[in-house]
């Protein structure tokens, strides 16, 4: 039987495991782009470091509003 401990650890390590694949697949897709001559350049880059941070702060759903007030 595994204890709490364990079970958290093989979470942990999954996880690092499945990061570490996503980033070797982003980066073979950047290699590709690059060996085609697609400009791959920093927007593209800070672009993918966002998507990153957001799925690591996981927003919860909600309506967004343009910011906008319509005045009649």
């Amino acid at each position: 039987m595994i204890s709490e401990h364990q079970e958290v650890a093989r979470y942990r390590v999954a996880e690092q495991i499945r990061v570490a694949e996503l980033r070797a697949q982003s980066k073979q897709h950047l290699d590709a782009l690059r060996a085609d001559g697609e400009a791959v350049g920093p927007r593209h880059e800070l672009a993918g470091v966002l998507r990153r941070l957001a799925d690591r702060l996981e927003p919860q759903p909600r309506h967004r509003r343009t910011g906008l007030s319509v005045v009649r």
